[in-house]
């Protein structure tokens, strides 16, 4: 009678074995629908005197469920408004403020506590800049170089191969930062322009001092304003492609100034699904908007871990400041109008006015 009954505590142990894997298989389905959310903001965000910057929750945040969480900003200067945090700089402001930006869930329980250090700038700068600037088409001849060069008061000038005297810049359509590390030809309304000019076709790599020498431009800053082509939900062939560029430019300027701009988000899905080429077929084909939000998410954290420290590099978070849902035309998805080039200047130079003395 007792040796039947020795197989009981087997049994129960199995039977507990069995609920606990059951118990953690049922916690990782839940995890599935669980609603996520991404944040980042940077440690500092600059607004320069007469300028207007606006930080836009949905922009800040990466979330599943939108609707599901709420936004509180927090600064002694500016204005804590419905959708976004808010700031024209003001003379009387001039100087450093903290901003918290505290996110709720909707029963009000706090997720989560961003901070940064938001610098209110005077617009009146020292000297002369000139600037190049090397990205893809939302550098490539935009109203954001003119709208620069006279809320500077035309110290700031733009500088390159291609464009116009004073707005010159390196903006290539179509371009990923991959395609300045290799030999790529680029095509502008059907008319070759030949190999981009920071490939050295000797060393065959991408050359800060072969362009210097090739052209003849000599700018006293950098800016890296690429990311929109070859978007994915790995960001790492992006961000390591920008890293060799600054490796290389350090080996021959070792303390020029270089920004990187994040890429904008994209506008919403009636823009992206209805974009077309020039033959008709679809130009963002099985694109959608919640998945390219978290892919600009992802490159944004990706790119403040890798450069964020970096000495002499400094990050533009126009991600985070540009108006995706009302600066695109009914046809573009990708590039914004006229309140958009505005937005990417006041951004940028912003930046600009607290740093290039520094």
């Amino acid at each position: 009678m007792l040796n039947k009954m020795k197989p009981l505590p087997t049994v129960l142990t199995l039977l507990l074995v069995s609920m606990m894997l059951w118990n953690i298989f049922l916690h990782m389905e839940l995890e599935k629908y669980k609603p996520q959310i991404e944040a980042y903001l940077p440690e500092d965000i600059y607004v320069a005197v007469g300028s207007t910057i606006e930080l836009y929750d949905n922009q800040v945040a990466w979330t599943g469920i939108r609707e599901g969480y709420s936004f509180n900003w927090d600064c002694p200067v500016g204005e804590n408004l419905e959708d976004r945090f808010s700031i024209t700089g003001k003379e009387e402001q001039i100087g450093e403020y903290p901003l918290i930006l505290t996110i709720y869930d909707y029963n009000v329980n706090k997720i989560m506590t961003l901070e940064s250090t938001l610098h209110v700038v005077d617009r009146v700068l020292e000297e002369e800049y000139s600037v190049m600037n090397m990205g893809d088409s939302l550098s490539n001849g935009r109203e954001w170089y003119r709208t620069i060069f006279y809320l500077s008061d035309g110290q700031i000038t733009f500088t390159g191969t291609r464009g116009w005297t004073k707005y010159g810049h390196e903006g290539r359509s179509g371009f990923s930062a991959e395609d300045y590390l290799n030999p790529t030809e680029y095509l502008e309304e059907g008319t070759s322009e030949g190999i981009h000019p920071f490939y050295d076709p000797v060393q065959e790599m991408f050359d800060w001092n072969y362009y210097k020498l090739y052209t003849g431009k000599n700018p006293n800053v950098i800016q890296i304003f690429l990311g929109t082509n070859g978007l994915k939900d790995d960001p790492s062939d992006t961000v390591e492609a920008i890293a060799q560029m600054i490796k290389n430019i350090r080996k021959h300027d070792k303390d020029i100034p270089i920004y990187l701009v994040n890429p904008i988000y994209w506008a919403d899905q009636e823009r992206i699904g209805s974009m077309v080429r020039p033959n008709g077929t679809a130009f963002l084909q099985g694109e959608f908007k919640n998945r390219c939000d978290k892919r600009i998410m992802k490159l944004m954290k990706a790119m403040d871990k890798k450069f964020g420290h970096m000495d002499g590099v400094t990050l533009i978070p126009l991600a985070l400041m540009h108006n995706s849902r009302d600066n695109f035309n009914s046809d573009d998805a990708l590039h914004p109008g006229e309140a958009g080039d505005q937005q990417f200047g006041d951004v940028m130079y912003s930046v600009y006015c607290g740093t290039f003395e520094s």
